[in-house]
């Protein structure tokens, strides 16, 4: 009952106003990447890296791959190889389109197969959310079927829905702290590895109590789902 009741008024307040959600969206890369050889390890290396000159390295189309991480340097077949990140989709600056690291906390990570079997158990399990964490525009476009938008924006302090919707996550107020009470289980997601909408709220929930073991990190998200050919909604 707790589910369909936050579902609804969730529904309602994302109407109310579309403007909730806090920072950008990472784009969402629709081409499946593959490799162009069928063993590329018979292949000559020649060319695979295409390193010239070290100093080419570092142009204006290279962003961070985290805020403190620009470069790696490594020695492959006797010479020095710079790994960079180039851009590939819309990403222009890191952050806010960093990569998003694999584990956060003690939160268990999750790929798709769990993730298909969470959307099984919303079935037969109550008091369980597949939460998408987009903005509410990307969310109508396409989602995870079974989801339920949840803008990271909303549980900021700065959301005028801040309070009102940790309600409904099973938090409750006492004395300026949050306290947690029978809260569902969740499992979060946004657009995919270079997305922080879906890190950044699991991490506002944990600063707030909420049980690790009752949240899921789903960290390949719509891109993800989408390149392995699986069902948007």
């Amino acid at each position: 009952m707790r589910t369909v009741l936050f579902i609804f008024i969730l529904s309602s307040l994302l109407q109310a106003d579309e403007q909730l959600a806090i920072g950008c969206s990472s784009s969402v890369n629709k081409e499946i990447q593959g490799c162009a050889s069928e063993n590329i390890l018979a292949e000559k290396r020649e060319g695979l890296f295409d390193v010239k000159d070290k100093e080419t390295l570092l142009g204006s189309n290279e962003i961070n791959m985290s805020k403190k991480l620009k470069s790696v340097k490594v020695i492959h077949e006797n010479q020095e190889l710079i790994i960079v990140r180039t851009v590939v989709n819309d990403e222009k600056t890191c952050p806010p389109f960093c990569i998003e690291p694999m584990t956060i906390s003690t939160v268990k990570t999750v790929g798709e197969l769990e993730t298909l079997s969470f959307i099984e158990s919303l079935v037969k399990k109550k008091n369980r959310l597949l939460i998408d964490t987009r903005v509410s525009k990307l969310y109508k476009k396409s989602t995870i079927p079974g989801a339920i938008n949840l803008p990271a924006g909303m549980i900021q302090k700065e959301s005028k829905y801040y309070k009102e919707v940790l309600e409904l996550l099973g938090l409750k107020e006492v004395r300026g702290k949050w306290k947690v009470k029978n809260v569902p289980t969740l499992l979060v997601f946004d657009n995919g590895i270079t997305d922080n909408k879906a890190s950044g709220t699991i991490k506002t929930l944990l600063k707030l109590s909420y049980p690790s073991n009752k949240i899921l990190y789903y960290r390949g998200g719509v891109s993800s789902w989408r390149n392995l050919g699986l069902t948007l909604f």
